[in-house]
């Protein structure tokens, strides 16, 4: 499932706007996560779920989730969550969103309702036999508080996220004690370590600065769309991943 939802940020409507139905299941089929599995250049998914695994008998497991972009990719982040929650892995969930998009494709508040709208619309979907079990199972959670959403200011202005404890102490503090924090997408990632050229080889808590000495613990959901990446285990992984893909291509 965590896959699903990484590989859910490939579809980027700002870069895919006239993606068909075709496209979106050579991208997103059984098969193509498959085969897509070789082409994780940091995968932490072991330790992630041996965290998780780790403290069944905590009573407050909340987890935020930072999300990126709306349509297919807003579909499996509330796949992602009802999951999380239906495993009893987490006890509640909080969807950040923003107030209005720093790209074009970005959630905002209008497009949870939207999705909602289309998936119980049979005339976008008329195969119903999963989807009608499915959306009211997603309701119930929104309505029963398991799933929330939130909007901080700060996840629209100019600063990086090293910049967080001081611009945005209150929701610095929230995150801090979140059972986990995942962050989806390219923005997030670049936000995340300051968007700066890191050696490819720098460890992922390095390049968090402030975030990676705090008590955040952090999961990054995102499939490269720019230059900065770290945590690629060695440097002869980054000379045959440039020998594959030439100038940073991978």
């Amino acid at each position: 499932m965590t896959e699903i939802a990484l590989w859910g940020n490939a579809t980027d409507l700002s870069l895919l706007s006239h993606l068909s139905m075709e496209d979106m299941q050579d991208l997103q089929g059984q098969d193509a996560i498959q085969k897509s599995q070789a082409n994780i250049v940091d995968n932490d998914t072991d330790a992630v779920w041996t965290y998780l695994q780790g403290t069944p008998s905590l009573v407050d497991r909340h987890v935020d989730m930072v999300l990126d972009n709306a349509g297919f990719e807003l579909f499996t982040d509330l796949i992602y969550a009802a999951y999380l929650l239906d495993c009893q892995i987490a006890t509640s969930m909080q969807l950040h969103i923003k107030q209005f998009p720093w790209f074009v494709s970005d959630v905002v508040p209008t497009d949870v309702d939207s999705l909602f709208e289309h998936l119980e619309s049979a005339k976008c979907f008329p195969d119903r036999e999963y989807l009608d079990r499915l959306v009211p199972r997603l309701r119930k959670f929104f309505e029963s508080g398991a799933i929330s959403i939130t909007s901080d200011p700060f996840w629209t202005t100019p600063f990086s996220f090293y910049e967080m404890p001081i611009r945005a102490p209150a929701l610095f503090d929230h995150l801090q004690s979140s059972y986990l924090v995942i962050f989806k997408g390219d923005l997030n990632y670049r936000k995340l370590t300051k968007d700066g050229l890191w050696p490819y080889t720098t460890s992922f808590r390095e390049a968090l600065g402030p975030l990676g000495k705090s008590r955040m613990k952090i999961l990054a959901l995102r499939t490269n769309k720019s230059d900065t990446c770290v945590g690629v285990e060695s440097q002869g992984k980054v000379d045959a991943l440039n020998a594959e893909a030439p100038g940073g291509a991978w």
